[in-house]
């Protein structure tokens, strides 16, 4: 490949797209047809969006009809027909912005919302950070083959300083917002347009050769890729590039001063009788062992303890714990890269939950008994009120952390971090058909 083809095949990995947007004469509805990422989707949450209005995009992106991805594709089509959902007239990259507040202050989240060619994660541009699970993967796979569309984003992370596109930002966040919507947990949310061909070359040169980190979404990569490869091997592997060979991320600098990590805390429905009634004794042979009785002093010495303390909470025990290693040296026979035993769920899925609760890998993956949560105070209760087990509560890790962690081409446990807020579902979508 000669360097001028090298040159363009590298412009062409960020680019303006036309994406399908809710008609213009739904703006004013525009909150009653949003949705919060699929995996944040109850069955309560679930009917709850399907009766704000008979366009909610969950009717889309999680469809509740026996033939569900059939019927999400149907509806998607009928949609297009009936002008619901249109293509916009011209290619852009949107300025997608999240104002929120977040311990006590206001503070703002930027991202690019791009068409993305897609790269396998053996090239080194694109690193995941978390493993995923084989079932939401069909999941995403089967509603990407029905409806041909990127439904939601990918959030991305790229590293690097680049001064003009930080200008361009700032001048792009002063024109008034295209699409604006406060969601359900007052979130504002922001959309500007970015289409004149210079202001886009600009993003496209900043962002070329930039290592991204994907932040969420890693079962939607994963799924867009496999798409690709059913695609181009159906089609006898075409020269060039189509839409399938591209997914919607929306990418976010690592140093975004409204980059937030929340902590995964563990809830377990069902633990051994015997491992509860063991687990204080048990622990002191590699903890330091602290128990409380007050909950909210247990969070908040937790919260205080920070990087290497992890809360316990088990049914029908009068206390609550914290843990802390006694030697860093007890995590170091575990066969992963280095920094992934620094993680605190790293502790405590392989020298908690497995050999103490017998939690191996594979039940974990199997799922059923154990979920994840944001709420402590809400995991706390579901053990105090008997309906789980366990509760094992983190501290968030850091950005550098996670970037520790792909730079050292591994993975973090499922569900290590999870950034708020969330994208939301809706605003735009990304077409893979012409």
């Amino acid at each position: 490949m000669s360097a001028l083809n090298q040159r363009i095949e590298l412009l062409r990995r960020v680019e303006a797209f036309r994406p399908l947007v809710y008609d213009r004469r739904f703006d004013g509805a525009l909150a009653s047809m949003v949705a919060p990422p699929y995996d944040l989707i109850g069955p309560e949450r679930q009917a709850q969006l399907y009766g704000r209005s008979p366009f909610n995009v969950v009717r889309l992106e999680l469809n509740h009809d026996p033939d569900r991805y059939d019927s999400a594709a149907r509806l998607l089509r009928d949609w297009l027909r009936e002008g619901v959902l249109v293509r916009a007239d011209k290619p852009a990259i949107y300025l997608y912005t999240q104002k929120f507040r977040h311990q006590g202050r206001t503070v703002a989240r930027a991202g690019l919302v791009v068409r993305f060619r897609l790269e396998e994660f053996s090239r080194g541009r694109i690193l995941p950070h978390e493993r995923t699970f084989p079932a939401p993967k069909l999941d995403r796979l089967r509603l990407l083959e029905a409806t041909r569309t990127n439904l939601s984003s990918i959030f991305g992370l790229y590293s690097g300083a680049y001064p003009e596109l930080d200008l361009l930002r700032m001048n792009v966040a002063r024109r008034a917002p295209i699409r604006q919507v406060t969601d359900d947990l007052g979130i504002d949310n922001e959309l500007r347009e970015i289409e004149a061909p210079d202001e886009i070359a600009a993003v496209q040169r900043a962002l070329d050769s930039s290592c991204v980190l994907i932040a969420d979404g890693h079962h939607r990569y994963e799924t867009a890729l496999e798409y690709r490869r059913q695609m181009r091997a159906a089609e006898g592997n075409p020269a060039g590039f189509k839409p399938y060979d591209y997914v919607m991320m929306t990418l976010v600098a690592c140093d975004d001063p409204g980059l937030v990590i929340l902590p995964t805390h563990r809830l377990v429905r069902r633990l051994p009788r015997e491992a509860i009634g063991s687990f204080a004794s048990r622990a002191r042979e590699l903890f330091v062992v602290e128990s409380f009785a007050d909950p909210a002093q247990f969070r908040a010495r937790l919260a205080e303890a920070g990087r290497g303390a992890l809360g316990v909470a088990l049914a029908g025990r009068g206390a609550l714990y914290m843990i802390r290693l006694k030697d860093p040296a007890a995590i170091a026979a575990q066969a992963v890269p280095e920094p992934v035993r620094q993680l605190d769920v790293s502790i405590l899925h392989a020298l908690v939950l497995q050999p103490i609760f017998q939690l191996d890998p594979d039940a974990i993956k199997a799922g059923g008994n154990i979920e994840y949560t944001i709420d402590a105070e809400a995991a706390l209760e579901a053990v105090a009120s008997g309906s789980a087990d366990g509760a094992f509560l983190v501290n968030p890790p850091s950005i550098a952390d996670v970037v520790r962690v792909s730079e050292a081409g591994a993975t973090m446990p499922e569900k290590s971090t999870y950034f708020y807020p969330k994208l939301l579902t809706g605003l735009v979508m990304n077409p893979l058909f012409d």
